[in-house]
């Protein structure tokens, strides 16, 4: 009986905390995205770059405009693709990036449910979006996602699934986003300074733009950086927990 070969050994890796959360700062700290689609009459995959941001449960929001090509395009098929990870400095084939996969959903309805926190959460990145957002020519969509794959550098690739990136939100916290971000910009920017400062960020002026279950968005001018909690808040009563924490390891 002539006997198989081994299999070869999967390249890929397992995934552990450590890529789930770099896998969760490329996705929520991005500001842009390249955008796969399929050509409607010739089927050929195309690409844009489009102006992006994450629900609180990681769902990507694109505000697009109907006179794009892409926007026609989803209205035909609405199968996408989303790349994420902007190349710094030395190679970029080493830097981390975050390959997404799912159907887009839109235009949404100005009165849909979950419409104003899109929006909010969208204009958080993006505030020049609070006026061309309201043209009658944009709409917001939003991408469920059934895959993606992360690259964090050389042989350190991983297959992930949709719960890897999916992190459902109960509607307690989801209510309390908007009440802990103001309460903490007014009350306690001086905690998000010294958070920064603590990573090598000496500039004051850091603000939490957007915030979910396992952390929050800083943003300055232009720049985001992510902060994660020490624990996944389970309900909205953990935020203050949750702060209460980051602030204390401050002064270890």
């Amino acid at each position: 009986m002539t006997q198989k070969p081994p299999l070869a050994p999967s390249p890929y890796l397992r995934p552990d905390d450590e890529a789930l959360a770099l896998a969760r700062r490329l996705l929520r700290t991005a500001r842009y995205a390249a955008l796969a689609w399929l050509d409607p009459e010739t089927h050929a995959p195309m690409t844009s770059r489009v102006a992006l941001a994450a629900d609180i449960d990681g769902s990507p929001i694109l505000l697009l405009s109907q006179l794009s090509a892409h926007t026609r395009a989803l209205q035909a098929d609405p199968r996408v693709s989303l790349l994420v990870g902007d190349a710094t400095e030395g190679d970029a084939l080493n830097q981390p990036r975050l390959s997404l996969a799912g159907s887009a959903a839109g235009p949404i309805a100005a009165d849909a449910d979950g419409y104003d926190r899109l929006a909010r959460r969208f204009t958080a990145h993006h505030p020049s979006a609070r006026l061309y957002g309201t043209f009658s020519d944009f709409s917001y969509w939003r991408v469920e996602i059934g895959s993606a794959f992360l690259n964090a550098g050389f042989a350190r690739a991983y297959p992930l699934g949709r719960d890897d990136i999916i992190d459902a939100a109960d509607a307690d916290v989801m209510a309390a986003e908007t009440r802990v971000v103001d309460h903490m910009n007014e009350d306690h920017a001086d905690v998000l300074n010294r958070i920064m400062a603590r990573r090598g960020c000496a500039d004051a002026g850091w603000r939490i733009a957007t915030l979910d279950r396992r952390g929050f968005e800083l943003v300055l001018g232009g720049r985001v950086e992510r902060v994660e909690f020490k624990q996944t808040v389970a309900s909205a009563a953990d935020f203050r927990s949750a702060f209460v924490a980051l602030a204390r390891a401050l002064d270890d």
